[in-house]
C-alpha cells in the first residue's frame, strides 16, 4: 500500500512486495492490529510522511520499519517487530522515531539503528535477541532510552552501540543490559546497512 494522502488501516494483513506500507509526500498513515510481513521493507515513511503502528506485528521482511529522511516520522506503540533479515527499525537521514511498549526482537543484524542526525525516543520496550546489536546510534544522531530491556543481543553481547559523534546526545535511564555500552574510538557505520550486507571488518565508505 503506497500512501500519498491520509489513510487508516485496521485489522489488515499486508504481505509481499517491495514495500508493505509506504507513507510519502507528507501523508499520515495510522495502522492498528495489522500484520505486515514478507516484504523487502515492511513499513516505510519517506518525504515528510508520518506512519503510526499500534498493536501491529511486523515480521519476516528484510527491514521491518523505516523512516528515511528529514521530516519523516514513525511511531511504534504496543507492537512487535521481529524475525526481519537485517534491521527491525531503521531511522536515518534526519528522521524521527518513537518506540513505546513494543518488542523489537530476533532480527538478523540488529534491533534499532539510528543514523544521520536522526532522533529516537524509546520507552518501556524490549530490544532483545538480535543478531549483532540491540540499539545502534550513529553519526550525530540522538536517542533517549527509558526503561528498556536490551539483553541478549549479538555475539559478543552488545545492547547499546554509540558512535563518537553521538555520545553526547544519548541518554538513558533504567536500562536492562547484559553488557557494557560500546563506544568505539572511531566512527564505524558498517554495523547496520539499510538494504545491503557488510562484513564485520569493512569500514563504511564515504
Amino acid at each position: 500500500a503506497s500512501v500519498s494522502g491520509d489513510l487508516v488501516l485496521e485489522g489488515c494483513s499486508v504481505r509481499g512486495g517491495k514495500v508493505g506500507i509506504l507513507g510519502t509526500n507528507s501523508s499520515t498513515t495510522v495502522a492498528s492490529m495489522c500484520d505486515i510481513h514478507s516484504c523487502t521493507h515492511a513499513v516505510s515513511a519517506q518525504r515528510q510522511a508520518y506512519v503510526s503502528l499500534s498493536s501491529c506485528h511486523t515480521f519476516a521482511s528484510v527491514c521491518g520499519v523505516a523512516a528515511t529522511d528529514v521530516g519523516s516520522q514513525i511511531a511504534v506503540r504496543e507492537s512487535d517487530v521481529d524475525y526481519c533479515g537485517q534491521v527491525g527499525i531503521m531511522i536515518s537521514s534526519g528522521a524521527e522515531g518513537l518506540i513505546k511498549g513494543s518488542s523489537v526482537c530476533n532480527n538478523g543484524v540488529g534491533g534499532v539503528c539510528v543514523s544521520g542526525e536522526s532522533k529516537l525516543v524509546a520507552e518501556r520496550s524490549r530490544v532483545c535477541g538480535n543478531g549483532r546489536l540491540g540499539v545502534c546510534v550513529l553519526k550525530g544522531s540522538c536517542a533517549v532510552l527509558h526503561y528498556c530491556d536490551l539483553r541478549a543481543n549479538g555475539a559478543p553481547l552488545c545492547g547499546l552501540y554509540v558512535s563518537p559523534s553521538s555520545i553526547e546526545s544519548v541518554s538513558w535511564e533504567g536500562l536492562e543490559m547484559d553488557s557494557q555500552v560500546y563506544t568505539p574510538n572511531e566512527e564505524d557505520g558498517s554495523v547496520f546497512a539499510y538494504g545491503s550486507e557488510h562484513d564485520d571488518d569493512d569500514d563504511e565508505e564515504e
